[in-house]
């Protein structure tokens, strides 16, 4: 499934005939199955897989695998299908291996019955590796410790046999847990172990294996802060695999070390953007295109190089005709390689709404829109009645994907007969638009709750005056403004002092609020040593707190990582606090009011140079309650 000079097809067809052949063999089923768990936006392999599944002859085994793909977003129906399983299966460790995977969820899952799981799959299956990537779930340290010992025997084993790119991520997990299991007692032990791993990775590295060249560097940079062997490395890569997928990402890295972003002048609230920051903005641009162009000619063909081609269509510094080739590229990648990550909009009405703005192959338009419209409604078919997402923070203006692009494909539409010059077609869309804003109009068009009709009713008038309708300059302006804060919702958790805090506690102070993952390394946690610089100077403060929420999957692991790095803020772990405060991913910071609101503006991440404005930004926040 890594070989990504092969279609999705010419990957995965295969195995559903090696499905289909050994129908009532559960671990090969299982195994079978691994690569679409995940990939729930590829609605019709889901259709195939479901059809396969409900047809087998053993119909326990079907209902496992239906339970199992369907765990990541119907989790109730998932939960009723494992029990149902479990109970009469109770002794097959695939039973078991669902109902962890199902537990171990971070977001909605069930840390006891995680737990629980994991030792009832570990003790019918102590061989399979599987079961390792749920370390997290256990929580006992005498379980956590004879566990992560296991892990190391099963590495070392594996050494010995011989180890591909699937092995890889099974060094990243011994690390994470024995840097806890061996103790600041035992560190240089430690490190000594980890020495062990990566010289080894080195010695046989796999320069054609980018998981296997950043697990390596991964190794040497993060844990050992040898970045000098990190070099070495990356120098062995592009000299032995120039081709590679690691050659492609080290190649970008090493761009953006020697051309950093251009100094932005702090923003400054109702006021234009400075010209020398748009003009040192747009020269970055035109050298970043010129770097890339040729890049992306030398990965042609493959799915993470078509990614940056989506991205780079649309510069203003394009050559001519590189335009048409960059958006043939696309395409066709999109058609090979549906597992490589979905988009919104669908590629097919980015393509689509480029040929518009360029003013070419308008004769495709139409035909690409309707191929985007398909494909949301395949990426969102089994995510649409999903009950995953419940805690989840949704869109302040209640779209879904489906809805959004069915609009943003009318738009394209319009505009397509505007440029086209079918003045007969663009108004009749024009009146369906106007006809869905007065019906969708809401009693109050002020703040949040009418944010999305009142964007919709600009877009509206910028087409009509495009095609020629009699349109108030008044109606071409967002009014009146969006609100500046949201209200967070009401929590309570523990910080890894012992501290609980809740939502009261933001009451009468400014707070910084930053989210982490020790597990993302580099970049990502390149803002802490700023987090506690901050800390430092508000932490005697009655009117401002710092406060961190960290996203690793178990709180020991962030507990070592703050001891390991010397840093004091407080932190509090839990995607499903995030979720709390209306966002979700890592790295990202907030400000909380003194009434426990979330300020719209996001802050920038702490460091040095950007202390000073985070202070202005509580300031004012602080003057205008």
């Amino acid at each position: 499934m890594f070989d990504l000079s092969k279609s999705w097809e010419e990957r995965y067809a295969p195995r559903r005939a090696l499905a289909e052949k050994y129908s009532a063999d559960w671990p090969l089923q299982f195994t079978l199955q691994q690569p679409i768990l995940q990939l729930f936006d590829i609605g019709r392999e889901w259709d195939l897989a479901l059809a396969h599944y409900r047809a087998l002859p053993d119909h326990l085994l079907g209902e496992l695998l239906e339970a199992r793909l369907l765990s990541s977003l119907h989790r109730k129906k998932s939960r009723e299908m494992l029990d149902h399983v479990l109970a009469q299966a109770a002794d097959s460790p695939w039973s078991h291996l669902a109902a962890l995977e199902w537990a171990a969820n971070r977001l909605n899952g069930d840390p006891a019955l995680a737990a629980q799981e994991f030792e009832e799959f570990r003790q019918r299956c102590p061989g399979n590796l599987l079961a390792f990537q749920y370390l997290g779930s256990v929580r006992d340290p005498q379980k956590l410790r004879s566990h992560v010992a296991a892990l190391r025997n099963a590495i070392e084993r594996e050494k010995r046999r011989g180890l591909d790119e699937t092995d890889a991520e099974l060094f990243r997990t011994a690390w994470t847990w024995e840097r806890i299991t061996y103790g600041e007692n035992r560190i240089e032990e430690f490190g000594r172990a980890v020495r062990a791993d990566v010289d080894f990775l080195r010695e046989h590295l796999n320069s054609d294996s980018w998981p296997w060249v950043f697990m390596v560097s991964f190794g040497y940079s993060e844990i050992l802060k040898d970045n000098g062997a990190v070099k070495a490395i990356e120098d062995e890569t592009l000299l032995r695999a120039p081709n590679g997928q690691a050659s492609w990402w080290i190649a970008q890295e090493r761009w953006r070390e020697k051309n950093p972003p251009p100094h932005q002048s702090p923003p400054v609230p109702n006021q234009p953007i400075p010209p020398s920051d748009i003009a040192a903005g747009e020269a970055y641009g035109a050298r970043h295109t010129a770097f890339m162009l040729p890049l992306i000619e030398r990965f042609w063909g493959k799915p993470y190089a078509a990614f940056e081609a989506a991205n780079l269509m649309n510069a203003p510094s394009l050559p001519v005709g590189a335009f048409e080739r960059l958006s043939d590229f696309v395409l066709s990648n999109a058609d090979r390689f549906p597992d490589q990550g979905s988009s919104w909009p669908p590629v097919q009405m980015q393509v689509a709404e480029a040929y518009v703005d360029h003013k070419i192959r308008l004769d495709r338009v139409p035909a690409l829109v309707q191929q985007g419209l398909e494909q949301v409604e395949n990426q969102e078919k089994y995510r649409r009645d999903s009950d995953a997402f419940d805690k989840m923070p949704r869109p302040r203006n209640g779209d879904d994907n489906i809805s959004s692009t069915q609009r943003r494909a009318r738009e394209i539409l319009i505009r397509h007969a505007i440029v086209t010059q079918q003045r007969e077609r663009a108004l009749a869309l024009l009146s369906d638009f106007r006809r869905e804003l007065d019906q969708s109009k809401p009693s109050d068009t002020t703040g949040r709750a009418g944010s999305s009709w009142r964007s919709n009713q600009v877009i509206y008038s910028m087409l009509a005056r495009q095609a020629g309708l009699d349109v108030s300059i008044e109606e071409l302006s967002h009014n009146p403004e969006e609100p500046e804060r949201y209200p967070v919702s009401d929590f309570e958790a523990k910080d890894l002092s012992g501290k609980t805090w809740r939502l009261a506690d933001f009451q009468g102070k400014v707070t910084y609020v930053h989210l982490w993952r020790s597990g993302c390394g580099g970049p990502c946690n390149a803002g802490l040593p700023g987090v506690q610089q901050l800390y430092e100077r508000w932490k005697n403060r009655i009117d401002r707190a710092v406060l961190t929420i960290s996203q690793d999957e178990n709180p020991a692991i962030a507990e070592s990582f703050i001891k390991e790095n010397g840093y004091s803020f407080p932190v509090i772990c839990g995607v499903e606090i995030a979720a709390k405060f209306g966002v979700t991913g890592y790295p990202r910071e907030l400000l909380i009011d003194h009434q426990g609101r979330r300020i719209h503006r996001h802050p920038p991440r702490a460091s040095d140079e950007t202390i000073g404005l985070i202070e202005e930004m509580a300031d004012k926040i602080g003057v205008t309650q």
